[in-house]
């Protein structure tokens, strides 16, 4: 079937950071394939100038809070705020760079019943996948409930198939299998808890639209990440900073840069010297 609008909403997550929100957008906005889906904005109780901003942008929804509640509450309230069968996950500073994988997404979303999500970032290969086809759509499935797939998770780095990095997901996965966001904890704590409630449940599972890196989305600025908790995230505040004004000059060498500071850093994780 045709893609329809109305089966997918758009949920941006954000927090003080209105300047990357309008340019994330904006790019959802332009394009032609997605008119007609609504968008969401979930603001964390930003300040009053990125409230404002916000209020100017022309969201279909605005659900904001009357004190900071954490990333937990604030992804809830945006899917809450939900009425589709599909909903885009997607952080305030991640730009879209491809919008047939969106499509292709919901249309894996549509034909098998055992996803829950299809991420939209990141690196398959560590998993255990097994490929598929639906529509002429082909995706790979990580296995989590295999025994690679336990292996993986007893050593460092941390990797799990659930990732709160840009993804289409279906209602039934926070309404009634793995449920909501646990809510007043610290946001690794939160990030983890859903990660190991995904890993517990076997009815849905995580798919890929590529079996190696993905990057249907980018992030903006890197050095603006709230993700400070971690001595990982803080380096690669500093690392990929320093990188990020190759991206535009040289590409192939940016990425290049990038995978050989991502090799030293699941060596030191591996070593325990970072987490």
């Amino acid at each position: 079937m045709p893609f329809q609008p109305q089966d997918l909403q758009v949920v941006f997550i954000t927090y003080n950071r209105s300047h990357l929100l309008a340019q994330s957008l904006e790019r959802i906005r332009q394009q032609p394939q997605l008119q007609g889906v609504k968008v969401i904005c979930s603001d964390d109780c930003s300040t009053e100038e990125h409230q404002a901003a916000i209020a100017r942008m022309g969201f279909d929804r605005v659900v904001s809070a009357p004190k900071n509640g954490g990333l937990g509450r604030n992804n809830n309230k945006g899917l809450r705020a939900c009425d589709s069968k599909y909903q885009l996950m997607v952080q305030d500073d991640c730009m879209l760079l491809n919008v047939q994988a969106v499509l292709d997404s919901v249309a894996i979303l549509e034909a098998d019943p055992s996803v829950g999500m299809v991420r939209l970032h990141g690196e398959p290969g560590h998993f255990p996948l097994i490929e598929k086809e639906v529509q002429g759509v082909r995706y790979w499935v990580a296995d989590h409930t295999s025994p690679a797939y336990e292996a993986l998770k007893a050593v460092p780095p941390r990797r799990r198939v659930y990732s709160d990095q840009p993804h289409v997901r279906r209602r039934e996965l926070h309404e009634r299998v793995v449920g909501y966001y646990a809510e007043g904890i610290q946001m690794e704590r939160t990030e983890r808890d859903y990660e190991d409630r995904m890993d517990a449940q076997s009815e849905l599972f995580v798919a890929f639209l590529h079996p190696t890196e993905i990057n249907a989305f980018d992030h903006l600025q890197h050095g603006e990440s709230i993700r400070l908790a971690s001595g990982k995230n803080r380096m690669d505040r500093m690392i990929l900073n320093v990188l990020e004004p190759l991206k535009l000059r040289d590409t192939a060498f940016y990425k290049g840069l990038r995978s050989a500071y991502r090799k030293v850093q699941d060596t030191l994780e591996r070593a325990g010297l970072l987490r």
